[in-house]
C-alpha cells in the first residue's frame, strides 16, 4: 500500500495503468464517486503489495526507493531482471510496499458536515483518529452556535473514533475578520470564548478542540497566539486537546489576509495537532454550490468543500 498524487495530465486510467491495477479497484479503494474529476495534489491510496511502475526520463531506482521509502538493496531484489546502470524510459519497476515495510503511524482527522450520509461515514470512521464536526460559529459576542453535532458525536465514540469540537468565524455568510477582531480586543469576550469551549468539550464529550480561524487581522496575529495559549493551557488541565487549522504557506512571511496571522512556529508550540488546510492549493466544489468562475472572489464565503467528508 502506498499513496500517490495527482499530477496534472493524470486520468484514473493512466494512474491505474501506471501501477498495475484495474480502474475500478482504483476509484472503490479510494471511495470516488466520479473518477473522471481528479484533481492536481489530490492523494490516492494504491492498494497492493507490489506497484508496477513505469519510469520516466531521468528517474532510478535510487530516486524511486527515496520516493517510496523502500531500501535500495530491497528494490534490486525485487527487479533481478533489471540492470540498475542500464535503465531506459518505459522500464517497468516493481516496487514492494507489502506489510513488512516499516511505516509510520498517522494521525488522521475527518472534517464532517453533521448531514453526512450515514453509509460514507460508516466507510471512513475506521481509518479515522479524529472526527471533527463542522462547526460551532462565532458571534461578534463570543457566543457559540453549535452544529447537530450529537449523533456525530455518539457514532464517533462507538467506532473509537475521537471527536474534536471545531470552532471558526463563520458569521453571517463567510469567515468574519471583523467578528473575531472584536473578541481577540476585548478581554472579557475572549474570556468568554475560551470557558464557553471548554464548558462545550466537558459538557458533549468532546476529546478536544479543533481551531479553525481564517483571515484573521494581521493586527490580530499575537492576540489570536496569546489567546491560543491560554485555551490550551485550560483545555490541558481539564484533560483534552488542542488542534489548530494553518494555512499553506511557503514562507513564514507570506503576505495575505488567510496567512499573515498563522504563525507556524508559535502555533507549532501551542498546539498538539496541526492541521495545514493544503486545499488551498488545488480543489473542486460542487456545481450546484459554487460558480468556479467566480473562485478567488467568493472563496472566503465558502464551505471547504474538499477537507469535509459528506
Amino acid at each position: 500500500m502506498t499513496i500517490y498524487t495527482v499530477q496534472s495530465g493524470d486520468s484514473i486510467n493512466s494512474i491505474a495503468r501506471r501501477f498495475g491495477i484495474p480502474p475500478m479497484r482504483l476509484a472503490a479503494d479510494n471511495g470516488l464517486r466520479d473518477p473522471s474529476r481528479l484533481v492536481v495534489g489530490q492523494n490516492l491510496l494504491i492498494m497492493a503489495d507490489y506497484i508496477r511502475f513505469v519510469l520516466s526520463e531521468g528517474q532510478t531506482l535510487y530516486s524511486l526507493s527515496q520516493e517510496y521509502g523502500v531500501p535500495l538493496d530491497e528494490l534490486i531484489a525485487a527487479n533481478p531482471d533489471l540492470n540498475p546502470l542500464d535503465l531506459q524510459p518505459g522500464d517497468t519497476v516493481m516496487i514492494p510496499v507489502g506489510e513488512d515495510i516499516t511505516k509510520r503511524d498517522a494521525v488522521i482527522n475527518g472534517y464532517a458536515y453533521p448531514s453526512i450520509n450515514p453509509n460514507s461515514l460508516n466507510c471512513v470512521l475506521p481509518f479515522l483518529t479524529f472526527i471533527s464536526p463542522f462547526s460551532y460559529n462565532l458571534t461578534p459576542e463570543a457566543d457559540l452556535i453549535p452544529p447537530d453535532d450529537s449523533d456525530l458525536i455518539y457514532r464517533a465514540l462507538r467506532s473509537a473514533v475521537m471527536p474534536l469540537m471545531v470552532v471558526t468565524n463563520l458569521y453571517d455568510g463567510g469567515f468574519s475578520t471583523e467578528a473575531l477582531s472584536g473578541i481577540l480586543a476585548d478581554g472579557e469576550l475572549t474570556e468568554k470564548l475560551i470557558s464557553g469551549i471548554v464548558n462545550e468539550v466537558k459538557n458533549k464529550n468532546y476529546y478536544g478542540v479543533n481551531m479553525d480561524m481564517e483571515y484573521i487581522a494581521p493586527d490580530d496575529r499575537e492576540r489570536y497566539n496569546v489567546m491560543l495559549r491560554e485555551l490550551a493551557r485550560r483545555l490541558r488541565e481539564a484533560g483534552y486537546i488542542l488542534t489548530v487549522a494553518l494555512a499553506p504557506k511557503i514562507s513564514a512571511d507570506q503576505q495575505g489576509l488567510l496567512y499573515e496571522s498563522h504563525d507556524y512556529a508559535a502555533q507549532g508550540e501551542i498546539a498538539d495537532y496541526v492541521i495545514i488546510m493544503t486545499y488551498e492549493w488545488g480543489y473542486t466544489y460542487p456545481r450546484e454550490r459554487y460558480n468556479t468562475k467566480t473562485a478567488p472572489e467568493n472563496a472566503r464565503n465558502v464551505p471547504r468543500a474538499v477537507y469535509i467528508l459528506y
